[in-house]
């Protein structure tokens, strides 16, 4: 498995489950106290091991999973990162189709990867203040038949509520790696990352989802 491969498997594991200092420099963000940060990273991982876990309906299952991605990751402010300096000069109506499309694709990682991986439990470790308010939640992912994935949440209190606005695996940026995945398919105008995730979407099951929640 190639460095690309194997850390587009972990980063959809720390999505299911559930970075670099400035991702929320948006009026939305605001900091929040270590102890809301941790409740809310243990309330959304508890929901989304009860939903992966979850037999019958895939379809109705996927959907639950996906509004649940939505409801717990600021994909605002990920997708801010993830586009680095063209988001200095993106339109609002770019920004807006450039973050639903992307949030459908982060989604749908992550559910093609670990849809049917039975992650049993996880583990709250070290809660910690970052410089630029957020709080950094350490969780180590225990997963049927493979070793223990440690992963760190950065949250903030955006828009009035916990938000996780971006994750580490062994040190690496969830928004980075995106940024270097697009950057290193030699895409570097916003056009033409648009115009890629419209490719990589146009049979995504969590795209509909996604527009309905996003408009």
């Amino acid at each position: 498995m190639t460095m690309r491969a194997m850390f587009r498997t972990i980063a959809a594991a720390a999505v299911v489950a559930l970075a670099a200092g400035g991702v929320s420099a948006d009026a939305r963000a605001q900091g929040i106290a270590p102890d809301a940060a941790k409740k809310f990273i243990t309330d959304m991982g508890s929901r989304a091991v009860a939903t992966l876990s979850k037999q019958g309906d895939i379809k109705a299952r996927n959907k639950e999973f996906t509004i649940l991605l939505l409801d717990a990751l600021d994909f605002e402010a990920l997708a801010t990162s993830t586009l680095g300096k063209l988001a200095r000069s993106i339109t609002p109506a770019d920004k807006k189709e450039f973050t639903r499309l992307f949030s459908a694709y982060v989604i749908d990682v992550a559910i093609e990867k670990f849809g049917n991986v039975q992650i049993s439990s996880f583990g709250i470790g070290e809660v910690k203040a970052q410089p630029n308010g957020d709080i950094k939640v350490n969780t180590a992912i225990n997963r049927a038949g493979d070793k223990p994935l440690t992963v760190d949440w950065r949250v903030r209190n955006t828009a009035g509520k916990p938000m996780i606005n971006d994750m580490e695996v062994e040190g690496y940026s969830l928004s980075i790696h995106y940024r270097g995945e697009f950057e290193r398919a030699g895409l570097s105008t916003v056009p033409g990352l648009i115009k890629r995730l419209q490719e990589l979407t146009k049979e995504s099951q969590s795209l509909p989802v996604v527009q309905q929640a996003k408009g």
